[in-house]
């Protein structure tokens, strides 16, 4: 028994747009999700000038690791646009 698969094939500029998607997606989630824990700690009275870089983004990949999706939805349509519709 043969068994056929069914390959999409891309081209290499495809490729490159895929990869540049995902790469700018996860920076979008990423700057999302520290603006996010910014405003939690603006909110809780705190100030975000005593965190350092380094700490705010170990807060902002822990928020990643709790929303992931609903931060991937937000950031989605804006880093289409920006990989897909643009002329770089």
């Amino acid at each position: 028994m043969t068994t056929t698969t069914t390959a999409a094939v891309m081209t290499a500029r495809e490729v490159a747009q895929q990869i540049k998607f995902r790469a700018c997606l996860a920076h979008a989630v990423l700057y999302r999700a520290r603006n996010k824990v910014k405003d939690q700690l603006r909110a809780a009275g705190l100030k975000v000038s005593h965190y350092s870089a380094r700490d705010l983004t170990a807060l902002a990949k822990e928020y990643v690791r709790h929303h992931r999706e609903e931060l991937i939805e937000a950031c989605r349509p804006w880093v289409h646009e920006l990989v897909f519709k643009s002329k770089r």
